[in-house]
C-alpha cells in the first residue's frame, strides 16, 4: 500500500532490517555463484529532524526520528539483452508514509539493439520515472543532493504520484565521441494516495481520486565529456478523477515539466532545475475554476568536494503556487489560506562525510520563509508559521 497504511508495521520493518543485514552477509557469495549476473544491494537510512515552527517529517518541533528508509533490491541478468530487477522499500516519513513494505519497482528490461555506440530497449512492469536528475534514485540517500530532495522540484507530499508507474518504458541512447544523447518515454498508471488527494484538494472536502487513463511522459538527456556538462528536459501529463463530499465529481489535469542543467569540474558541481506544473480543474460544476494555476519552482545548488571523504554544499530554492503571484497575495484572497502557504523560499547549508565506502553521514541547516511544501497530514491548513528553521542529521549505510 502506498502512503499511510491502516496496518501498523513496526515489527515488519525490524524483520525487514534483519533481512537486509543477512542479505549483505550472503550477497557476495551469491554473486560469485552467478558470476556477477545476480546482484543484491540494499540501504538503511535514519534521520533526525528539528524545526523551530511547523511539522516536517513527524513531530519535528520536539525533534523527530520519524524519517527512515530501508530498501533491498536484486537484479538478475539472464543474458546480455535481458535483465530482471526488483526492490522492496520501507519508508517512514512522519504522517505522510507509515513504513509499510512496498514493491518499489519490479520490471523486465529487454535490449532490442546494442553496439559500442547505441542502445535501444524497453522496460515492462513497475518502473521508476526518470524526471529531472534525481527522481528515479530519490529513495537512496547516497544519490540525493541532500538529506531532503529540493522541495521546489521534488515535493515529498506527492512523491508516489511522480516516483513510479505501472506500464512500459521505451529507451534509447547514442554516443558520438564526447556527446551522449538519451531518450526515455513512459506510459502507465501512477499510484494515487491520500497525500496526493489532500494536496490537490482541501482535506476538509474528504477527496478521493483515481487515474483517468494513463500517465504519459519522458526525458531527453544530453551529456558532454563524460558528464562534465548535463542538460535534460522532462515532461509528464496525467488526469485524475476526483470526488468530494461537497462538490459534484470532476477531473484534475496535471502537466509536469522540468528543465535541468549541471556542470561538473574537478571538486566543483553546479546544478539548476526549474519546474512548471499547470493544473486545470474541470467540471465540479465550475466551482473550482478559480483554482486553476501554474505552479513553478527552481533551485540552484553548488557542491564542493573538500577531499575524498568530505563535501560541502549550499542550495537556494523557491516555489510558488501561482507563477504570476510570487508572494501568494492573489491566491490567498481567492482561496482563503494565508499568503505564506502559497510560496516558499529556502536557504540550505550542508556537509557530508563518508568515513567508509558504505557509511554516509550528513548535517544540514535551512532557513525558510513560506510553507507551500508542508503536508496537510502533518499541519492543519491555515495554522502554519511563515518563518521557520530546519536542522537535520542523517546516517545511511548501503551494501
Amino acid at each position: 500500500m502506498y502512503g499511510r497504511s491502516e496496518l501498523k508495521s513496526s515489527r515488519t520493518v525490524y524483520l525487514f532490517a534483519l533481512f537486509c543485514v543477512l542479505g549483505w552477509e550472503s550477497s557476495a557469495a551469491e554473486t560469485d555463484v552467478f558470476e556477477g549476473m545476480f546482484q543484491i544491494h540494499g540501504f538503511l537510512t535514519q534521520a533526525y529532524v528539528k524545526t523551530t515552527e511547523n511539522q516536517f517529517f513527524g513531530d519535528s518541533q520536539d525533534g523527530s526520528f520519524d524519517f527512515r528508509e530501508l530498501g533491498i533490491n536484486a537484479s538478475y541478468r539472464m543474458s546480455p539483452k535481458i535483465m530482471l530487477a526488483a526492490q522492496i522499500l520501507s519508508r517512514k516519513a512522519g504522517e505522510m508514509y507509515d513504513g509499510s513494505l512496498d514493491l518499489d519497482y519490479a520490471h523486465f528490461d529487454y535490449t532490442l539493439h546494442m553496439n559500442e555506440d547505441d542502445r535501444i530497449g524497453f522496460v515492462l512492469g513497475r518502473s521508476k520515472n526518470t524526471f529531472g536528475f534525481y527522481n528515479d534514485t530519490r529513495d537512496v540517500a547516497a544519490t540525493r543532493p541532500g538529506i531532503f530532495m529540493p522541495q521546489a522540484i521534488y515535493w515529498d507530499r506527492v512523491r508516489n504520484m511522480v516516483l513510479s508507474s505501472d506500464g512500459g518504458q521505451l529507451y534509447g541512447e547514442t554516443q558520438s565521441e564526447t556527446h551522449l544523447f538519451q531518450l526515455r518515454l513512459i506510459g502507465g498508471t501512477t499510484p494515487i494516495d491520500e497525500n496526493v488527494e489532500n494536496t490537490y484538494l482541501n482535506p476538509n472536502l474528504n477527496p478521493k481520486m483515481d487515474n483517468d487513463g494513463i500517465t504519459l511522459g519522458g526525458r531527453l538527456l544530453y551529456e558532454w565529456d563524460g558528464g562534465r556538462f548535463r542538460l535534460a528536459f522532462s515532461t509528464a501529463s496525467l488526469t485524475l478523477d476526483a470526488k468530494t463530499d461537497l462538490f459534484p465529481p470532476g477531473k484534475i489535469k496535471i502537466d509536469y515539466r522540468v528543465l535541468s542543467a549541471q556542470y561538473n569540474n574537478g571538486p566543483w558541481s553546479l546544478t539548476m532545475e526549474y519546474m512548471e506544473e499547470p493544473i486545470d480543474y474541470k467540471d465540479f460544476n465550475g466551482l473550482l475554476d478559480v483554482a486553476d494555476t501554474t505552479v513553478d519552482g527552481y533551485y540552484f545548488q553548488g557542491n564542493y568536494r573538500l577531499d575524498a571523504d568530505w563535501e560541502l554544499f549550499a542550495r537556494y530554492e523557491e516555489s510558488h503556487y501561482n507563477k504570476h503571484d510570487k508572494e501568494g497575495k492573489k491566491s490567498s484572497a481567492i482561496l482563503g489560506p494565508p499568503e505564506h502557504t502559497f510560496f516558499s523560499e529556502l536557504w540550505t547549508l550542508g556537509i557530508l562525510w563518508e568515513p567508509t565506502e558504505q557509511l554516509m553521514l550528513r548535517a544540514e541547516f535551512s532557513q525558510i520563509e513560506g510553507a507551500i511544501f508542508l503536508s496537510n497530514l502533518e499541519n492543519t491548513p491555515g495554522t502554519t508559521e511563515r518563518d521557520w528553521n530546519l536542522f537535520s542529521l542523517l546516517a545511511s549505510y548501503s551494501f
